[in-house]
């Protein structure tokens, strides 16, 4: 099984440019406590983390309003990295500060870099059917406990998360380690041998067809192919080719003069128009401002102006009147000359259209004539027939490996392997639930990891024993998962206005079961001394996470990456 890989969060760089204000927060390898009171800014830090990597979490409006930019340093087994987010725009740098990825598409480019470096290699599909390879979304699903929606129902944290058909079943047995990275791996490779294998019958049912045809005509005494005239045929398409293709440039280049003139009359008959309007003003008009040449306005061709001796004639209104109409007379035919030219053009093209169409299909002949000719009319058999042996021998191997392929993919689905899961999960369960103080769920309730748990409880033992759920599957996780271990984020665990009793119960959870080797980072409103472990950020200002004192150096740490971002 693939060794997993582990995320450590280190820091975060928010950045509002708009007010020039910034914000920056180190994180404890093992734990923080982001903690303060309502409207401080504690779920908008934590979400900036995801958000940044490309999810979509539940921010409020006014934090959005603020057009946050947000860098997050990170390490993946222990090599440091570093990503910025400004809207929709993503950069990945490595650990010298180079460029190694920029994205405007979370699904279709940034979903697929992340996978790579995080070994996310699940394919799930999208609700048209589509298979994909998952936003960051759900590489992070298991490991963010949101305040919003969390403790209310599972595999809700972000938004959007629909895009993928049944997503949460496909989640549970992603992330349980039951169909990890290596089930996926299997059946790509499966497909691969499939397309290969329907290739390849393809071909066996075509050559199987010509080995008929063949042995038909060479038991006819009149057999007999005649090569040249195939060649004589393409010769002769190739010369009529030729001729179409001249043409077309000939009526190209009419339609584009044609095109220049009818600007020209254009421009001259908005003259005269204008010089009808103001006849007071037409004649020094005429003769001070019209140059003796005129340059079309669209490609700078150069004409000479006859029309400035027709309208020194025209010296009065009703002359230019008449002037007039015979210009926009003379636009028609113009126009009317354009459209049969163009007509004349898609005529040539269609036939052009159809002279390839011949030359594809005679150049296809002549290839099996060739070999017919070269190989002479006692091997084409043979010919055939050892090309039939060998797509058989070419078939039997991929059915084999098929065979073998198939074997390994299901053991991932074994019973024994299922149960191996269930057994470690329940216990979870059965112990967790206990220290949470839970008495009232059935052992059947939590006797397998795929089995839903939100509706089993209400009120204020509901978020226990969503927390007591949500732990137990991080411990899955870690004990059976090829999936990249996330820091733990959990907001707010103080629910449904638990009592000090419970709500000691919960810290005290938390402190003593916590994955081991695991980085925690939580948001809690108060936090007393000895209640949660761990480095503790206060939040003190209501509704200003940022301030304007950490703005200069925040900016000036950004402003070269955020260059190569829109570079």
């Amino acid at each position: 099984m693939t060794e997993s890989k582990k995320l450590y969060i280190s820091e975060i760089i928010l950045i509002s440019r708009k007010k020039e204000t910034a914000r920056r927060i180190k994180f404890d390898p093992e734990r923080t406590i982001i903690t303060g009171t309502n409207h401080t800014g504690k779920s908008s830090l934590l979400k900036s983390i995801y958000w940044t990597f490309g999810a979509e979490p539940i921010f409020n409006k006014r934090f959005k309003e603020d057009n946050i930019l947000s860098l997050v340093k990170f390490e993946l087994n222990n090599v440091p990295y570093e990503i910025i987010r400004d809207g929709r725009q993503i950069a990945v740098f490595d650990y010298n500060g180079n460029l190694i990825h920029k994205s405007q598409s979370i699904t279709n480019d940034l979903a697929p870099f992340l996978s790579k470096l995080f070994n996310f290699y699940p394919l799930f599909p999208k609700q048209d059917g589509t298979f994909i390879i998952p936003p960051p979304a759900y590489l992070f699903l298991p490991f963010y406990i949101d305040q919003d929606k969390s403790w209310s129902n599972t595999w809700v944290s972000f938004n959007n998360l629909n895009l993928i058909k049944g997503y949460k079943k496909l989640v549970i047995n992603y992330h349980s380690g039951f169909l990890p990275n290596e089930y996926y791996n299997l059946n790509k490779e499966k497909e691969i041998f499939l397309q290969k294998q329907s290739e390849l019958e393809k071909e066996y049912n075509m050559t199987s067809k010509i080995l008929t045809d063949i042995s038909e005509k060479l038991s006819d005494a009149t057999f007999n192919i005649d090569i040249n005239t195939f060649k004589d045929e393409i010769k002769k398409l190739l010369v009529e080719y030729e001729i179409l293709k001249t043409k077309e440039d000939k009526l190209k280049n009419v339609l584009l003069d044609l095109h220049h003139l009818k600007m020209m009359y254009e421009v001259q008959i908005d003259l005269i128009t204008n010089a009808i309007l103001e006849s007071n003003k037409d004649l020094s008009f005429a003769t001070n401002v019209l140059e003796e040449h005129i340059d079309c306005p669209m490609c700078g061709t150069h004409f000479e102006n006859s029309f400035l001796e027709r309208f020194e004639i025209a010296q009065d209104e009703e002359k230019s009147r008449d002037l007039l109409l015979d210009m926009k007379s003379e636009l028609k035919d113009i126009e009317s000359r354009i459209s049969k030219e163009a007509d004349k053009l898609n005529s040539n093209t269609v036939e052009l259209s159809k002279i390839n169409e011949l030359l594809e299909s005679k150049q296809g002949n002549i290839k099996l004539k060739d070999v017919i000719e070269s190989n002479g009319r006692n091997q084409v058999k043979q010919i055939f027939d050892e090309r039939k042996s060998d797509l058989i021998y070419e078939i039997t191997v991929i059915k084999e490996e098929l065979v073998e392929l198939e074997k390994n993919i299901k053991k991932f689905k074994d019973r024994k392997r299922k149960q191996e899961l269930d057994s470690f999960y329940s216990s979870k369960m059965s112990s967790f639930i206990r220290k949470l103080d839970i008495y009232t769920l059935s052992d059947d309730s939590y006797s397998t990891f795929n089995k839903q748990i939100d509706n089993l409880e209400t009120g204020s033992s509901k978020p226990r024993v969503l927390m007591a759920y949500y732990f137990a599957f991080l411990h899955l996780i870690q004990e059976y998962s090829t999936t990249c271990f996330c820091p733990i984020i959990i907001d707010s665990p103080n629910q449904q206005d638990q009592d000090e009793f419970h709500l000691d119960k919960i810290y005290s959870f938390i402190n003593a079961n916590q994955p081991t080797n695991s980085q925690m980072i939580i948001g809690a409103a108060e936090v007393f001394e000895n209640e949660l472990e761990g480095h503790k950020i206060i939040l003190t200002e209501k509704f200003a996470l940022l301030n304007e004192q950490e703005y200069p150096a925040a900016i000036a740490e950004v402003s070269n990456k955020l260059f190569l971002l829109y570079d």
